[in-house]
C-alpha cells in the first residue's frame, strides 16, 4: 500500500491543532482561569474531535463527509480563534510560549489558509481513494490523483505567498511561467506522455485489470502512470508503453464485450480456403457442425457464437469465414486451436483438404501421411450416392466406419463386409431424442453426419450436456453387448445420420468367433473405466480392468445367448 504524504501531514497537523487546543484549555482552566467558558467549548470540542479524527476511516460514508466538511472545519476554526486569543490575552499561561510567540502567530495565521484543503484532502482520502467498490469499477490513475492532491494546496500556498509574505502575485504567475517554459523545453518529451496520460484518463479506452491490445502488445493492463502505461502479457512479462504511443495507437479491448446485444464473450474470425469444385453450401454444413462440437476451453458447454459464411472466390480458392466466441483473453489462442483441430477432424473425415497455397502450386504428398491412415481415398466411397442431408459424409461406406469402432477392430475383411451389409441406417431432425436416459436397448449408433450432444438428467427436470459426438463417433455399446439400459439422453444438434447396428447381426459374428469376447470385453470394461473416472494408477488400473472384463464377458455371453 501506497504512502500518500499530503494526507499523512493533513491528518497529523489536524491532530497537533487540536491537541494543542485541549493543552491550552487543560492550562486555563488548571491555572489561570481568564477564558473559562472559551476553554470548558474548546475542551468539549477536542474531546469529541480526537476519537472522530482517529475513526474516520471505520466511519460510515455519510458520517465522514458531515466530520470532514462541516464540524471539523468550524471546529479547527474556532480552535485557531483560541489559540490566538489565549496568546494575546495576556493570560498567566502567556509565559510559557512567550519567546515562541511570534511563530506561533505565524502558524496560526498560515493555518487559516490550509484549513479547507487539509479537510478536503482527507475527504478526498476516504471517499475516494479508500474506496474499494469505487476502485472495483474505476480505480483512479496515480497521475490524476496526484494532480488533485497538488492542486488542493497549490491555490492556499499562492493566496499565503501573496496575502501574507505580500508577494506580487503577477510576479510570482510570470515567474513560474518563465521556469515553466524553460523546464518544458528540457523535459518536453515526458511532458508530451505526461498529457498524453491526462487524456488517456480522461477518454478511459480501458482500465486497471482489463486485457487490452495497442498496436502489436497485447495483455492485462496493471496501471497509468505519469508517463506510461503498463501491462502483463501473456508471456508474463511486464511492458511499459509511452502514453504518447499508448494515445496515437488503435487500442482494442478485449474486455468490454456487449453481452446484451452480441454475445457474452470476443469474437474471433479466421479464413478457411476449400477446392473450388466442392459444393459451398455442404462446405458450410461440415463446418457449422464443427463449430457445434468444440467444447471450449473457458468451460462453458457450448459456443454462444457460432458463424459460418461462404465469402469469396479467389487464388486459394473457396474462400470461407469462420467466426467463434471465447470469454478469457489468456485463453484465446487455446480456444483458436481446440477450433482448429475440431475443423480438421471433421474435414479429414469428410476427405476435404484445406488449400495450403494458390491452385497453381503443385505439392508433394508427404510419405508420413500413410502412416496415419486418415485419408480418404475413392473406393471409401459409394458410387452415384443420393444423400438427404451431407452427400460428403453420408457417401462414406459403412465398413469404413466400421472398422473405426474399437470392438470391431479384430474383425476381418470379410466380417466387417457382412456387419456393414446388415446395418442400416437412420436420419434424424435436428433436435430430435435418439435414445432415452434409463430406457432399454439393444444396439450401436456409429455418426455418419451431424452432430449429438450426450446430456444427462439432474434435478427439477433439467439436462446437463456431457460431450457432443460428430462424424465416426459411437454410442450405445454397452447396450448392445450386455443389455445394460442407456446411460445418458442423445440429442441431435443438428440435422444427423447414424448407424445403426442391431444385436442379432452381433450375436451371429460372435457365435462363430468365440476370442471375440475376450476383446470385446476389454475394450468395453476400459471405456467403462473411463467414463466413470475410477481414479486408479498403474498395477491397480489394471487389475480393475481385468476384474471387470471378466464380468463384461460373462453379461456379454448372456446377453447374447
Amino acid at each position: 500500500m501506497k504512502l500518500n504524504i499530503f494526507y499523512i501531514l493533513s491528518k497529523i497537523y489536524l491532530i497537533l491543532m487540536i491537541s494543542a487546543g485541549f493543552v491550552l484549555a487543560f492550562l486555563d482552566l488548571s491555572i489561570s482561569r481568564d477564558l473559562t467558558t472559551w476553554s470548558m467549548v474548546q475542551m468539549a470540542f477536542s474531546i469529541f474531535a480526537l476519537p472522530v479524527v482517529f475513526k474516520l476511516k471505520r466511519s460510515k460514508r455519510i458520517n465522514q463527509l458531515v466530520s470532514l466538511l462541516i464540524i471539523l472545519p468550524i471546529g479547527s476554526y474556532y480552535t485557531l480563534n483560541y489559540i490566538s486569543e489565549v496568546l494575546s490575552s495576556g493570560a498567566y499561561i502567556y509565559l510559557y510560549f512567550n519567546q515562541d510567540l511570534i511563530l506561533i502567530s505565524k502558524i496560526i495565521m498560515l493555518s487559516y489558509y490550509f484549513i479547507p484543503s487539509i479537510h478536503l484532502m482527507m475527504a478526498y482520502k476516504y471517499q475516494y481513494l479508500n474506496d474499494e467498490r469505487l476502485n472495483s469499477h474505476l480505480k483512479i490513475p496515480e497521475i490524476i490523483s496526484l494532480s488533485v492532491e497538488v492542486l488542493l494546496f497549490l491555490v492556499p500556498t499562492l493566496f499565503v505567498l501573496s496575502g501574507v509574505f505580500e508577494f506580487e502575485l503577477t510576479s510570482i504567475l510570470a515567474t513560474s511561467g518563465i521556469l515553466a517554459a524553460i523546464i518544458g523545453l528540457a523535459i518536453q518529451a515526458n511532458l508530451s506522455n505526461i498529457l498524453s496520460g491526462v487524456f488517456v484518463n480522461i477518454e478511459r479506452p480501458f482500465s486497471p485489470d482489463e486485457y487490452v491490445s495497442i498496436n502489436d502488445m497485447s495483455g492485462k493492463v496493471i496501471d497509468v502512470t505519469w508517463r506510461s502505461t503498463r501491462i502483463r502479457t501473456f508471456e508474463n512479462t511486464e511492458i511499459t508503453i509511452p502514453n504518447e504511443l499508448v494515445a496515437s495507437s488503435v487500442i482494442n479491448n478485449w474486455s468490454r464485450t456487449d453481452e446484451t446485444n452480441l454475445s457474452e464473450g470476443f469474437r474471433l474470425f479466421n479464413s478457411l480456403s476449400f477446392n473450388p469444385k466442392h459444393d459451398p453450401r455442404h462446405i458450410s454444413q461440415l463446418l457449422q457442425n464443427a463449430l457445434k462440437k468444440v467444447k471450449p476451453v473457458d468451460g462453458r458447454d457450448q459456443l454462444d457464437f457460432q458463424w459460418v459464411k461462404f465469402s469469396d472466390v479467389d487464388e486459394y480458392g473457396l474462400k470461407f469465414l469462420i467466426g467463434f466466441d471465447c470469454t478469457d483473453f489468456f485463453m484465446k489462442t487455446s480456444q483458436q486451436d481446440s477450433v482448429m483441430l475440431e475443423l480438421h477432424k471433421t474435414l479429414q473425415h469428410a476427405g476435404i483438404s484445406m488449400t495450403v497455397g494458390r491452385l497453381y502450386s503443385q505439392m508433394d504428398a508427404d510419405v508420413g501421411l500413410e502412416a496415419l491412415q486418415s485419408s480418404r481415398v475413392s473406393e471409401d466411397f459409394e458410387d452415384q450416392f443420393s444423400a438427404e442431408f451431407n452427400p460428403y459424409n453420408e457417401a462414406i461406406k459403412n465398413k469404413v466406419l466400421l472398422r473405426k469402432v474399437p470392438i470391431f477392430m479384430s474383425m476381418n475383411d470379410d466380417e466387417l463386409s457382412l456387419l456393414s451389409e446388415s446395418c442400416k441406417r437412420i436420419h434424424f431432425k435436428d433436435g430430435e431424442m435418439i435414445i432415452k436416459q434409463n430406457e432399454p436397448g439393444s444396439s450401436l449408433y456409429i455418426v455418419a453426419d451431424g452432430v449429438v450432444s450426450v446430456q444427462l438428467d439432474v434435478e427439477n427436470g433439467h439436462r446437463k450436456i456431457v460431450s457432443k459426438l460428430g462424424v465416426g463417433d459411437f454410442f450405445g455399446e454397452m447396450s448392445l453387448m450386455t443389455g445394460e439400459p442407456r446411460t445418458a439422453n442423445i440429442i441431435a444438434e443438428s440435422p444427423t445420420v447414424t448407424i445403426n447396428v442391431e444385436k442379432e447381426i452381433i450375436k451371429k459374428l460372435f457365435a462363430n468367433n468365440t476370442h471375440f469376447f475376450d476383446t470385446v470385453s476389454d475394450i468395453l470394461a476400459k471405456r467403462k473405466i473411463d467414463l466413470e473416472n475410477i481414479k486408479v494408477m498403474g498395477s491397480e488400473n489394471n487389475k480393475a480392468v481385468k476384474s471387470l472384463a471378466v464380468e463384461m464377458k460373462k453379461a456379454i455371453m448372456h446377453f447374447l445367448s
